[in-house]
């Protein structure tokens, strides 16, 4: 059997190393956390999804964009409710150009059609409202 004499009493040992312990617990616990975490995402697809709705988010946006651009008056003081046939085209627009993000968001036709008529309410708000140019001919007259 082992010497009852040359045992050592753990109290000390550990009441040295504890304080030591404890920071590094404090040090790695939230690496640990945030390491799993990112690894949770990656596994689960949530960073694919979110870069799908943010280009789905731009194209809604440029594609609002560019219609008010178009605009003679900017659209400030248009009504377009989400069932205009604008919105519509937009919207089969985006479903045609982009169905693998629209598939890993998860949104359906109505949903990106409510977006796009945000997106351009968003920029009528945002608007004042101007007349339009007048015809060359009437400038001429």
């Amino acid at each position: 059997m082992s010497d009852p004499s040359a045992t050592v009493a753990a109290a000390p040992i550990v009441a040295v190393v504890a304080p030591y312990l404890v920071q590094l617990a404090i040090v790695l616990i939230p690496i640990a956390v945030a390491w799993l975490a990112n690894e949770f995402r990656r596994g689960a697809g949530v960073q694919v999804r979110q870069a799908a709705l943010d280009k789905i988010d731009a194209w809604a946006e440029s594609e609002a964009g560019a219609l008010v651009a178009a605009a003679a008056d900017n659209l400030a003081t248009d009504k377009i409710p989400v069932g205009s046939p604008i919105v519509a085209d937009i919207a089969t627009r985006m479903m045609l150009a982009l169905p693998d993000e629209l598939k890993a968001a998860g949104l359906t036709p109505d949903v990106v059609a409510t977006m796009v008529a945000g997106k351009i309410g968003k920029l009528q708000a945002s608007m004042t409202s101007v007349a339009p140019a007048a015809p060359a001919a009437a400038k001429a007259a």
